[in-house]
């Protein structure tokens, strides 16, 4: 970086005294940021006590419908118990969730209160990564963003991963920048290796976790070689990269010999045109390409405006414009070559995701279009956008009110909206008494109390097949169910083969609605589809057991061979 370039963020020695501040009457930006630095500390834990005030009001102890959050539960019970490694979607969370199984079982609301903790270190170490390294109104944006922003909050009392990952990348983030402070280019490399060798290897490990935690999280130590190649810090790039190899080998290492070799083949997995149809095969060169600007069209012109809640929540695939995210990517490489001119840390944060980003579009496949799946870099993006907006109008007085005003109603509707579901508060308050069902509509509902059925009523040993097995394994009090994802086939004598090479004694056949909100008679059919043939050609080898609900109602049948 250029010495005469200038850190508006840099702490000012006098900023205690008030009447030693002097800003332009006309500037509101300097009169913002001069408050902002003098109220710093009150700011910031009213702002973190607000956020942790938000993720009680909008705390949801219902699983997902998805069944992944399960999934994260059910590994962290099965390394516990079974001794089995998580290596299936990154075993980073439930490395740490099998900590609080082993504290409270399979607690749903304790598993859940795990990621509110998480979001209480995220939000508390971007503020320490940040703080008087970028402007004070920054800052504090940044801040309110992710403490009150709705989608933020609703991670933060789920068991999927965003929320754990979002932590751990905080703490990257402030390693990083406390080694770039650190730099000094007339250092020797002994007595840099000396001064800075416990920060390397605190980052190597944290990078590690990082990695491990999201398959496609390996490019971001990429994104850490390319900041120090830009900003030729030659020395930082070998370090970084030795320091993450060298962890990265040490965790293989361990893991294999203490648990076997890595039994999932997460590189041949990102490949696939369709996760979960092996048949279907892989993608060629082309085939990625379409990949990456499907879901670079799908996430850049949708799903980081409806996180930034400057598009609406509820959407459609019409709502997917090109052009929007092309004008989308125009920006972010205007207000990052901006960046690179003005503050080293937002461009960092600028190539972080960016590279992330890239990882995101080519390892996911295009159908998937979670917003889930790109939510750990809206944070960067908000940054970004904030930031060159900021640096852009700050000479012009009239721009920065309308700017402010802007942001202002924003945050205020950002607030509304993140508080406007008063039935989770009544939910939460019924799960804790020990309604565990209360929230659940009645199809999820009577599936849930067929699992536990399960668990109650049949053998220890039987083996039961549930569409959503993770789902029915929790709320089923840990008895391991088989699951059938899709409909593999419809000839009743295959499916009766498969079936039995499964072990497979009892179906659990659940109404389950496609669309969450309305019972329209439309439901998950994989397993009907399976079960039906078998009944009409072989009637006397499918028993109804029990039958739970009457709307909606979900069945147990035992299967003869």
């Amino acid at each position: 970086m250029s010495k005469k370039e200038k850190h508006p963020s840099k702490p000012n020695p006098t900023a205690k005294n008030a009447g030693s501040i002097s800003v332009s009457k006309s500037d509101l930006f300097e009169k913002l940021n001069a408050w902002f630095e003098l109220n710093d500390k009150k700011i910031f834990y009213s702002l973190l006590f607000l956020s942790t005030l938000f993720s009680f009001i909008m705390f949801d102890a219902k699983v997902s419908d998805g069944g992944d959050d399960s999934s994260y539960i059910e590994r962290a019970w099965s390394l516990l118990n079974e001794g089995k490694f998580p290596y299936f979607q990154g075993p980073g969370y439930p490395i740490f969730l099998s900590l609080v199984v082993k504290l409270f079982g399979l607690n749903v609301i304790a598993l859940k209160m795990f990621s509110v903790v998480c979001h209480f270190g995220f939000v508390w170490f971007t503020y320490k990564a940040f703080v008087k390294r970028i402007p004070y109104t920054v800052l504090f944006a940044l801040i309110s963003f992710i403490s009150f922003n709705h989608f933020m909050q609703y991670y933060a009392s789920q068991t999927f991963t965003e929320t754990f990952f979002l932590f751990i990348q905080s703490l990257c983030f402030y390693i990083v920048f406390k080694i770039i402070d650190g730099i000094k280019s007339d250092q020797s490399l002994i007595d840099d290796i000396k001064q800075n060798y416990l920060k390397w290897i605190i980052f190597g490990l944290l990078f590690v976790i990082l990695a491990i935690s999201k398959s496609v999280a390996v490019v971001t130590i990429v994104g850490v070689a390319v900041f120090f190649l830009l900003n030729r810090n030659y020395k930082q790039v070998i370090y970084a990269l030795v320091a993450f190899f060298v962890i990265r080998m040490i965790y293989q290492f361990v893991t294999s010999a203490m648990f076997g070799a890595n039994d999932t083949n997460q590189l041949e997995m990102m490949l696939r045109k369709e996760l979960y149809k092996p048949i279907s095969g892989h993608e060629d060169f082309s085939g990625m390409v379409d990949r990456f600007f499907n879901n670079f069209n799908t996430y850049m012109s949708l799903h980081i405006y409806r996180i930034m809640n400057l598009r609406k929540d509820a959407y459609e695939l019409t709502s997917i414009v090109p052009q929007f995210a092309y004008i989308t990517a125009v920006l972010i490489g205007i207000f990052t070559f901006l960046s690179y001119k003005k503050n080293k840390f937002i461009f960092f944060s600028s190539i972080y995701f960016i590279v992330l980003s890239g990882g995101i579009f080519f390892g996911v496949q295009a159908q998937n279009m979670q917003d889930r799946l790109v939510i750990i870099v809206v944070p960067f993006i908000f940054l970004l956008f904030f930031y060159g907006i900021y640096e852009l109008i700050k000479k012009y007085s009239m721009l920065q009110i309308v700017f402010v005003l802007f942001a202002g109603g924003m945050l205020l509707y950002t607030i509304k909206i993140s508080t406007v579901d008063k039935s989770k508060i009544t939910a939460f308050k019924k799960n804790l008494s020990g309604d565990i069902y209360y929230g659940y509509t009645p199809d999820w509902e009577n599936f849930l109390k067929m699992s536990k059925y399960c668990a109650d009523s049949l053998p220890d040993s039987s083996v039961v097949l549930s569409r959503k097995p993770a789902m029915s394994f929790l709320y089923g009090d840990g008895k391991k169910f088989v699951g059938q994802f899709i409909t593999t086939t419809m000839d009743a004598d295959t499916v009766l083969m498969g079936w039995k090479k499964l072990n497979v004694q009892y179906v659990i056949l659940a109404n389950l609605r496609m669309n969450p909100k309305k019972n329209n008679g439309r439901m998950i059919n994989t397993i009907h589809r399976m079960i039906g043939p078998v009944y009409n050609k072989y009637p006397q080898k499918v028993r109804l057991v029990k039958s739970i609900g009457t709307k909606e109602k979900c069945e147990l049948y035992e299967i003869k061979y």
